[in-house]
C-alpha cells in the first residue's frame, strides 16, 4: 500500500510541474496528462480487485481474473527476453492462498541500461494487456463492419475532449451487447476485456522493480532520465515530432480504453459477485428464467432485465418475499 500511495504521489506531483514548467512545448499536455490518467488506473484496478478479494474466496478471485494474469506475466517474461535478461522462474498463475497471482524472476547484467530495463519489463503489461484489449474491441466492430478504435479518438487539447473520449469507448463496450444473441464467442470476448482491462495496470511489484533499481543505480537512472528527456526534445523538432507524438497518443490511447474498461466493468463485477452469493438452486433459477425469455422473444434488452430481475429477487428475497 505505501508503494501505491509514494507512486500515486509521484504521477501527481510530475504532472503538477509538468504543466507548469513546459508551457509552449509539444508535449505538454500528453506528459501532464498520461501521469494523471497512470493514477486513475491504479486507483479503479485496485479498487475493484480489493472488492472481489472481499467478495470471493481466494480461489474463485484468481479463478476469476486468470486470463488478465497470464498475459499480463507473458507481458513481463516477453519484455524480459527482448532485452536481453535471463528468466530463472516463471510463474503464469498461483493457485496458493498466498502471494501474488503471478510472477516472473529474472536476473540481468549489472551495468548502465539495467534501470531501462526494468523499466521495460515492469511496464510491459500495460503495452501487452492494453495492445490486446484494444483489439477485441475493435474484432466484435470490424466484424459487425463498425468503425475501429484508432489513435484519432484520442484529443490532449483539454480535459472535455479526454472525458468525450472515455464516454466513445464506453458506448463501444457497450454497443457490444447489441450484438450478444446469447452468442458464446461475444460473450467470452466481453469476460477477456474485462480481465485484461486489470491486467493492463502495473502492479506495485513491477513499480516497486522499477524505482528500486534506480536507487541501485544512480548512474543508470541518470541515463534513463536522460533517454526520457531526448524523447522530450525530439518532439520538437518537425523531421521526428510526428512520429513521438503518435508514440504518446498510443499510451493515451491504451490508458483511456483501460479507464474506460474498468469503469464499465463495476457493474458486471458487482453482479457476478451477487451471483455467486447464490446458493445452486437460486443459481439455476437465475439463469434458466433469462433463457425462457430469450427463446420466444429472441430479445436481449429483456433477457438481461429477466437475469437482473430473478437475481435480485433470490439474493434479496428476505426483503421481497417477507412473511406475512
Amino acid at each position: 500500500m505505501r508503494s501505491r500511495f509514494f507512486v500515486i504521489s509521484s504521477f501527481i506531483l510530475l504532472s503538477i510541474a509538468s504543466w507548469y514548467f513546459l508551457e509552449g512545448f509539444v508535449l505538454r499536455n500528453y506528459i501532464a496528462l498520461i501521469p494523471i490518467l497512470f493514477s486513475i488506473q491504479i486507483l479503479l484496478n485496485d479498487f475493484i480487485e480489493m472488492y472481489l478479494f472481499m467478495n470471493l474466496n481466494t480461489f474463485w478471485f484468481k479463478i476469476l481474473i486468470f486470463p488478465g494474469t497470464v498475459l499480463h506475466e507473458i507481458s513481463h517474461a516477453l519484455a524480459a527476453k527482448i532485452t536481453g535478461c535471463r528468466i530463472i522462474n516463471i510463474s503464469l498463475f498461483h493457485f496458493n492462498a498466498q502471494g501474488s497471482l503471478g510472477s516472473v524472476e529474472y536476473t540481468q547484467q549489472r551495468d548502465k541500461f539495467s534501470v531501462l530495463r526494468n523499466f521495460i519489463v515492469g511496464f510491459a503489461p500495460f503495452f501487452g494487456c492494453g495492445i490486446v484489449l484494444i483489439a477485441l474491441l475493435n474484432l466484435t466492430r470490424s466484424y459487425y463492419l463498425g468503425e475501429i478504435l484508432t489513435v484519432n479518438i484520442v484529443n490532449a487539447e483539454n480535459i472535455q475532449s479526454i472525458l468525450n473520449s472515455v464516454v466513445l469507448i464506453m458506448q463501444r463496450f457497450y454497443q457490444q451487447f447489441s450484438l450478444l444473441n446469447l452468442n458464446p464467442i461475444i460473450i467470452l470476448i466481453l469476460y477477456l476485456q474485462i480481465c485484461f482491462g486489470l491486467g493492463a495496470a502495473p502492479s506495485s511489484i513491477d513499480f516497486k522493480g522499477t524505482f528500486s533499481s534506480g536507487v541501485r543505480n544512480p548512474i543508470g537512472a541518470f541515463l534513463f532520465l536522460l533517454i526520457l528527456t531526448s524523447i522530450f526534445y525530439l518532439g520538437e523538432y518537425s523531421l521526428t515530432s510526428q512520429y513521438i507524438v503518435l508514440f504518446f497518443r498510443w499510451i493515451l490511447l491504451i490508458l483511456l480504453v483501460s479507464i474506460s474498461l474498468l469503469i464499465a466493468s463495476i457493474p458486471f463485477v458487482y453482479l457476478g459477485t451477487k451471483f455467486t452469493e447464490l446458493s445452486l438452486s437460486k443459481k439455476f433459477f437465475t439463469v434458466a428464467i433469462p433463457i425462457l425469455v430469450y427463446m420466444p422473444t429472441n430479445n436481449i434488452v429483456l433477457t438481461l432485465l429477466a437475469f437482473l430481475i430473478t437475481m435480485f429477487l433470490l439474493r434479496y428475497s428476505w426483503i421481497f418475499l417477507k412473511p406475512r
